[in-house]
C-alpha cells in the first residue's frame, strides 16, 4: 500500500528535476492518431502540456516514436523507446531516466492539458528530500500513475520490469515504493462526496471526441 502525504505544502528548496512528456502511445482510442500532435484550438496538444510543465522543471524532454522531425521542429529534444518499442510508458521512462542529468524525473502524459502549475513542487514537497519513493498525484478518486515523479536511481528497476515483460507503471511502483500525493485535500468537496470538478479536470486526459468536448476544446479529428 502506498503512503499518503498528510501535507504537501511544506516549503523546501526546490530540487533539480527533468521533465518528460510521454508521447509514444498509439492513440488507438482516437483512431491511431499521434495524440501529441493533435491540434487543440490550433495548438498541438504536446505544446499545451509543455506550456504548463516547462516552467516547473530544469529541462524538458519528449518521448515519441513517430513524427520525430515534427516534434523537433516544435523545439523539443526527442527520445525514442529503442528496443522496447510499443512497450507502454515504462519504455519512455527508461530512456528518460537514461539521459536524465538531475536527481528526479517528472513524467506526464502528452494528453493532460490542464496539469497543475504547481505539480512538480507539490510532489517534491510530499516527503523529505532523502525519501526516494516515487510520487503519484491523487485527485480524490484515483491515482494518476502515468503522471509520476521518479528518482533517477529507479532506472535499474524500470529495466528489470521491462526485461520481465511487466509494462505497467504500477508494477514499477510496487517494486520501488511510492507515495500518493493528494491534490484535492485542500479543496471543498461536494455533497455527494466527489472531488471538486477542477481537481478532476487537472488530471483529465483525452481519449475521445467526448473528452475534448468535456474539456471545452475544439479540434478536427481525422
Amino acid at each position: 500500500m502506498p503512503g499518503h502525504s498528510a501535507n504537501a505544502s511544506v516549503t523546501r528548496p526546490p530540487a533539480a528535476v527533468t521533465g518528460l512528456i510521454l508521447a509514444g502511445g498509439r492513440g488507438s482510442r482516437l483512431g491511431g492518431i499521434d495524440k501529441g500532435l493533435l491540434p487543440i484550438d490550433g495548438v498541438p496538444l504536446v505544446q499545451r502540456v509543455a506550456q504548463r510543465l516547462a516552467p516547473q522543471v530544469d529541462s524538458l524532454l519528449v518521448s515519441a516514436n513517430r513524427n520525430l522531425d515534427v516534434y523537433r521542429a516544435l523545439g523539443f529534444r526527442v527520445l525514442e523507446d529503442g528496443p522496447f518499442l510499443d512497450a507502454g510508458p515504462l519504455a519512455g521512462l527508461r530512456v528518460g531516466l537514461q539521459v536524465c542529468a538531475t536527481s528526479w524525473l517528472l513524467a506526464t502524459p502528452c494528453d493532460m492539458p490542464y496539469l497543475p502549475t504547481d505539480l512538480c513542487q507539490r510532489l517534491l514537497n510530499a516527503a523529505a528530500p532523502t525519501d526516494r519513493r516515487a510520487r503519484v498525484p491523487f485527485d480524490g478518486v484515483r491515482h494518476h500513475y502515468a503522471c509520476v515523479l521518479l528518482p533517477k536511481t529507479a532506472l535499474a528497476q524500470v529495466e528489470h520490469c521491462l526485461d520481465g515483460g511487466r509494462r505497467r507503471v504500477q508494477d514499477l511502483l510496487q517494486t520501488i515504493g511510492w507515495l500518493g500525493v493528494d491534490f484535492a485535500e485542500d479543496l471543498d468537496v461536494t455533497d455527494e462526496g466527489a472531488p471538486p470538478q477542477h481537481a478532476r479536470r487537472a488530471f483529465s486526459n483525452i481519449n475521445s471526441a467526448a473528452d475534448l468536448a468535456a474539456l471545452g476544446f475544439r479540434t478536427d479529428l481525422p
